[in-house]
């Protein structure tokens, strides 16, 4: 009987599939400068192609820590290789070195165009330095993108819901969305 019981759960989750729990997060700016700001959404420069993205800069590179931003404490995968540059590459397919918190059901955070220092690298933290603000890989300007996905897709509710607009407050201390892990 037990054995039956496990084939049919066995057999149950292949038909269903095993997704992982979904949680919203909270998510803070990256840069703990009061001047930093949100420069690009949906849209880039905010008027332009879409993007479904929050680019985030206070105007300086590899002066101000990069800072992780979900509000817990969460595994950051980093993917680095890439040269410090305050005026972009084309290293990672263009993200640069990077950052990821993944979830359930194909849900990841990701955070990009990191120039590394003594704190880069994979590691598990709440709102610590992941590196430099910086512009390596795909990139017109030192700055903070982040974006939230779903198995490769960008969404736009995790910013657009809480009111996040270009100009908003990119500061550490100030709540910029709720992303989906």
């Amino acid at each position: 009987m037990i054995g039956k019981s496990l084939l049919y759960l066995v057999g149950l989750v292949g038909v269903v599939g095993w997704t992982g729990a979904v949680n919203a997060a909270t998510a803070v700016g990256p840069i703990c400068d009061q001047g930093a700001r949100v420069g690009s959404t949906t849209y880039y420069s905010c008027n332009g192609g879409s993007h479904n993205a929050l680019d985030m800069s206070n105007g300086t590179c590899s002066e101000w820590n990069h800072r992780g931003m979900i509000n817990v404490s969460k595994y950051y995968k980093y993917y680095g290789g890439c040269a410090n540059t305050c005026g972009g590459s084309s290293c990672n397919g263009g993200a640069g070195n990077y950052y990821v918190v993944s979830g359930g059901s194909g849900w990841e955070f990701r955070q990009l165009h990191v120039n590394s220092n003594g704190s880069s690298g994979s590691k598990t933290c709440d709102r610590c330095p992941l590196g430099l603000v910086g512009s390596t890989g795909q990139s017109t300007g030192a700055h903070v993108h982040a974006d939230n996905r779903q198995y490769g897709t960008r969404k736009t509710a995790w910013y657009t819901s809480v009111g996040t607009t270009c100009g908003s407050s990119a500061y550490c201390g100030n709540r910029v969305g709720t992303p989906t892990l």
